[in-house]
C-alpha cells in the first residue's frame, strides 16, 4: 500500500500512475509464484460523466416541453428508464463516452488437491478525482440527492404525460403552462446537481487513494502470498486488481463477461476500504435500490469471527458507489463485499484527503484474517463448521506479510519505476 499510495499516488484512469500502479500489482504476483495473466480492456473513465449527460439532458427535455409535449414526454421516458439501467452498471450512455485502455492483473493459485471450490478475491487498484460529494458530510446525504434526482426525472415525464394529455382534452394552454411552471424547482434540483459534479471533474485531482482502494489491494496481496506458500487443499483461489472501479466497475464486469463460463458457481469476495473503521460486511449494495449480498457468504463471513478473537463482525449498507462486489450480485453471482463502511459510505470516498496517513494498521490486520478464516471455512466444505485449524496457523503468515505501517511487504521489483506525480 505504501508503493500504491504513496510512491505512485494518484491512479487515476487513463494516468501513468494507473499504468503503474497495475505494473507493480502484476509484479509483485510474479514475486509470490503464482500464476499471472494480465488483460487489457477498454472502457470510460467515470461513471459521473453518464450521470452528468442524464441530468442534462433531462433538463433538455423539460425545456422542449414548451415546443413538443410529446417529444419532452418521449425523451423523458427513455431517459427515466436509461438513468436506473446506468445505476444498476448496465451502461447505455455511458458506452458513447471516450474511451481508453485499462488492465485487470490476474494471480491464481490452484489446490493441493482436487478443484471442488473456486474463490475469486477481488479489489479495484485505480483511484477516484475529488470531489464536493465526497466531503464527508455531504458523502452522508449522497443517497439522498440521488434519489431526489430520481424524483426529479419522474417528475418532469409526468409533466410530459400531462401535457400530452392535456392537448387531447383541450386544456387551455395558460393551464398546461401553469403546471409547467410547478415543475421548474425539479429541473433547477438537476442544474444545482450538475453544477456539483463539474466542480467536480473540473477542479477536482485523483486523489491518492490509500482507502480507496489501496488498502483493499494490499488485503488481497497479502492473502495471495499466503497462499502461494499453503494452497488450500480443495479450493482454487483467483486474485482479481481491477482496474476501472471508479467508472462504475467497469474492470470487474470485463472479467465477468470474459470469464462467465469458469466462474459459474464461484464464490466473489470484494475488498473494498479496508484501512479505515471497523471491519463489515455490505449486506446491501447500491445507491439506490440495495441488492442484497450472498447470505452463503455473509454466513460463512459470521462464522469466520466469531472463531476467532479480535474480529467484531458488523454489518452495514453501501449507498455511495457501484463495487465491484454490487457488480457481481447484479449479474447473479454469489458475492459479498468486506470493507469499512461508516453510516452507509466510506471514510476517502472521492475525498483529497484519503493519504497513507489515514490507514489503521488494525483494519487491515481485521480484514486480512477475516478473509484467511473464510477461505479456509469455504476449503472445509459445508459438512464442517468455522475454518480449519490450519487456517489459525496460517494467520500468523498473514499478519507477517503486514508492515508496522501497513504496508503489504513484497519482494521489491528488480528496477523501481520513476517517482509518479501526485496529480494527473
Amino acid at each position: 500500500m505504501l508503493y500504491l499510495a504513496k510512491r505512485i499516488g494518484a491512479r487515476g484512469a487513463g494516468s501513468d500512475g494507473e499504468a503503474a500502479a497495475a505494473s507493480y500489482v502484476l509484479r509483485t504476483l510474479s514475486d509470490l509464484d503464482v500464476e499471472i495473466d494480465i488483460e487489457t480492456f477498454s472502457s470510460w473513465k467515470s461513471d459521473l460523466h453518464g450521470l452528468l449527460i442524464i441530468y442534462g439532458l433531462v433538463i433538455a427535455s423539460y425545456l422542449i416541453f414548451r415546443v413538443s409535449y410529446t417529444a419532452s414526454l418521449v425523451m423523458s421516458m427513455l431517459l427515466f428508464f436509461i438513468f436506473q439501467m446506468e445505476t444498476y452498471t448496465w451502461a447505455v450512455l455511458s458506452r458513447l463516452l471516450p474511451h481508453s485502455s485499462a488492465s485487470n492483473v490476474i494471480g491464481r493459485v490452484a489446490p493441493s488437491g482436487s478443484a471442488k471450490e473456486k474463490v475469486l478475491l477481488v479489489a479495484n487498484y485505480d483511484s477516484p478525482r475529488s470531489s464536493p460529494l465526497g466531503r464527508p458530510r455531504v458523502a452522508r446525504f449522497f443517497r439522498v440527492f440521488y434519489i431526489i434526482s430520481f424524483a426529479c426525472i419522474i417528475a418532469i415525464m409526468l409533466t410530459g404525460i400531462f401535457g400530452v394529455g392535456a392537448s387531447l382534452t383541450k386544456i387551455s394552454h395558460n393551464t398546461i403552462n401553469q403546471i409547467w411552471l410547478y415543475a421548474g424547482p425539479f429541473a433547477a434540483f438537476l442544474i444545482v446537481m450538475c453544477i456539483i459534479i463539474m466542480l467536480g471533474e473540473l477542479r477536482g485531482r485523483f486523489t491518492a487513494g490509500a482507502n480507496d482502494n489501496a488498502s483493499g489491494v494490499g488485503v488481497l496481496l497479502s492473502v495471495m502470498a499466503s497462499l502461494s506458500a499453503n494452497p488450500l487443499e480443495n479450493t482454487e483461489v483467483w486474485g482479481l486488481a481491477a482496474g476501472r472501479g471508479c467508472a462504475g466497475a467497469r474492470g470487474m464486469i470485463a472479467f465477468l463477461h470474459r470469464h462467465k463460463h469458469l466462474l459459474h458457481g464461484a464464490s466473489i469476495i470484494n475488498l473494498d476500504h479496508c484501512g479505515v473503521g471497523e471491519t463489515r460486511i455490505a449486506t446491501r449494495e447500491g445507491v439506490m435500490f440495495g441488492f442484497r449480498c450472498s447470505w452463503r457468504l455473509r454466513g460463512i463471513a459470521q462464522g469466520a469471527a466469531r472463531s476467532t478473537s479480535g474480529i467484531d463482525l458488523d454489518k452495514g449498507r453501501c449507498r455511495v458507489k457501484k463495487s465491484d462486489g454490487m457488480a457481481a450480485i447484479v449479474r447473479g453471482y454469489r458475492a459479498i463485499t468486506i470493507c469499512g463502511l461508516k453510516g452507509g459510505t466510506y471514510q476517502g470516498w472521492r475525498n483529497a484527503n484519503d493519504t497513507l496517513d489515514t490507514l489503521d494498521r488494525s483494519s487491515l490486520d481485521r480484514a486480512v484474517k477475516l478473509v484467511g478464516l473464510m477461505l479456509d471455512s469455504i476449503d472445509a466444505g459445508p459438512k464442517r463448521r468455522g475454518p480449519r485449524r490450519r487456517g489459525r496457523a496460517r494467520q500468523k503468515e498473514i499478519e507477517e506479510l503486514i508492515a508496522p505501517e501497513g504496508e503489504v511487504v513484497a519482494q521489491e521489483p528488480a528496477e523501481d519505476l520513476p517517482e509518479e506525480p501526485s496529480e494527473d
